[in-house]
């Protein structure tokens, strides 16, 4: 699997950095 920056996976989803680290904290994406 591509290990991705999590800003770059932010940008690629069209996110923000917290939300991907909340959805971590969530369980709802592995690290």
């Amino acid at each position: 699997m591509n290990n991705l920056t999590i800003g770059k996976l932010a940008k690629e989803a069209g996110v923000g950095v917290e939300t991907i680290r909340y959805y971590e904290r969530r369980g709802l994406i592995s690290q």
